[in-house]
């Protein structure tokens, strides 16, 4: 074999086996890197036993980060991966039942890692993410800005925000999405809000309409004309799930210079007649009741429906005594 053909078929031998490398190697070090999901507080799972359908369903991760299953009762699922917990699970069921032989857990819904999205975008709502990307990608889960919005003022509403941060970040994104560096983008963090306001100052949630989120029998958005107070608004969202936490809800308001975060003790309300900041809804705002420890719901629902059924009497009264 002439001295150049031994070369180009070395040559060629070399390539196929860096080519064989990177197949074997680099989707070993790509997954490697990514983080498994750990199941969060709020999530809705799906929980499949083979060959037992009246063992499978829909199950939500409690504030406590247990779930209950039929048979086992309470199970820790906070913190675990979906395969940790299936592997879990086909342990403890066929400990009762040797026929089970494999249990599924997926994550239907990661409540645990949403975000809220109110103001001017086409339809403000909770959004929830597997992991959570970058500002931009929120709006447009949320079908995009309306033609009325500021997005020199997009605004972060934290959570939870962490030492010398502010509680509200301003981002300027009019720019578009061409001319955004998403690098530059601040992080959107579990249980944010984002809020969009309009050209002319103000932000509305779906026009003349206030939100109610979180631990609600019926989350969603209600006309203003369906409630004037925090009780109303509670009351008509079919009021607080077992474990809402009613000491610290909270009030998020656009104004003109920015969005105004209040927390509202509505448990003392209620139950010790404590004063309750700014009681009367406007346009826009978001009510968010958080999941907390257990509590007497019961008693508390009632009072709320009570509340509510004293305004309607007194409000068809003044209505009477005008006629």
């Amino acid at each position: 074999m002439p001295f150049q053909s031994r070369v180009c078929e070395g040559s060629r031998i070399m390539i196929v086996r860096a080519a064989l490398l990177l197949l074997l190697v680099v989707p070993h070090v790509a997954f490697a890197a990514a983080d498994p999901y750990r199941i969060g507080v709020d999530d809705i799972l799906q929980v499949q036993v083979w060959s037992r359908p009246d063992l499978s369903g829909q199950v939500p991760v409690q504030p406590s980060g247990d779930i209950q299953l039929p048979l086992l009762g309470s199970v820790p699922a906070a913190n675990r991966t979906p395969e940790e917990l299936s592997a879990e699970l086909g342990r403890r069921y066929g400990i009762l039942d040797a026929k089970i032989s494999e249990v599924i857990v997926t994550v239907l819904e990661y409540r645990s890692r949403s975000v809220t999205v109110v103001g001017e975008v086409k339809n403000p709502g909770r959004y929830s993410f597997q992991s959570i990307p970058n500002l931009w990608e929120i709006l447009l889960a949320a079908g995009g800005p309306t033609p009325q919005a500021d997005l020199a003022s997009v605004q972060i509403v934290r959570k939870e925000k962490q030492a010398d941060e502010a509680p509200t970040v301003t981002v300027d994104l009019s720019a578009g999405i061409e001319g955004t560096k998403m690098e530059t983008l601040p992080a959107v963090r579990p249980l944010d809000t984002v809020l969009v306001s309009s050209l002319g100052g103000e932000a509305s949630a779906a026009g003349e309409s206030f939100q109610v989120l979180g631990a609600v029998a019926k989350p969603g958005v209600y006309k203003i004309g369906s409630a004037s107070s925090i009780i109303e608004a509670l009351a008509v969202s079919g009021g607080p799930l077992q474990g809402a936490d009613l000491s610290k809800v909270r009030l998020t308001r656009p104004t003109p210079k920015g969005v105004a975060a209040y927390e509202l003790d509505v448990k003392g309300h209620l139950e010790k007649g404590e004063p309750i900041a700014d009681m009367h809804l406007k346009s826009g705002d978001t009510i968010t009741v958080p999941a907390g420890r257990a509590v007497d719901v019961g008693t508390l629902v009632t009072r709320i429906v009570g509340l509510t059924s004293i305004i309607t009497a007194v409000s068809s009264l003044i209505l009477a005594l005008n006629d």
